[in-house]
């Protein structure tokens, strides 16, 4: 969810680099080639992210949010309960 409207992102390598604007792709394909197996999922997510105009901002603040205490609207898994 982004600016709250369900968005849909990109979810191979090909498929982000090709949703990146041009000026990025290289940035893209230097980062990518050079990560290691066991990170290169966050980092293509990451990427992914940048494909959607104002995901990595709303993502930002959701985590400042949750760094300053406010929890509000999160769903604890072991319980199901939501605050």
């Amino acid at each position: 969810m982004v600016h709250d409207q369900e968005v849909g992102l990109p979810s191979t390598i090909e498929d982000v680099r090709a949703a990146l604007p041009p000026a990025q792709r290289a940035s893209f394909d230097v980062e990518i080639g050079t990560t290691s197996g066991p990170e290169l999922p966050l980092r293509l997510a990451m990427w992914a992210l940048r494909t959607v105009p104002g995901a990595v901002e709303e993502m930002d603040g959701q985590v400042d949010r949750l760094r300053a205490g406010d929890y509000t609207g999160v769903t604890f898994p072991d319980d199901g309960r939501t605050v």
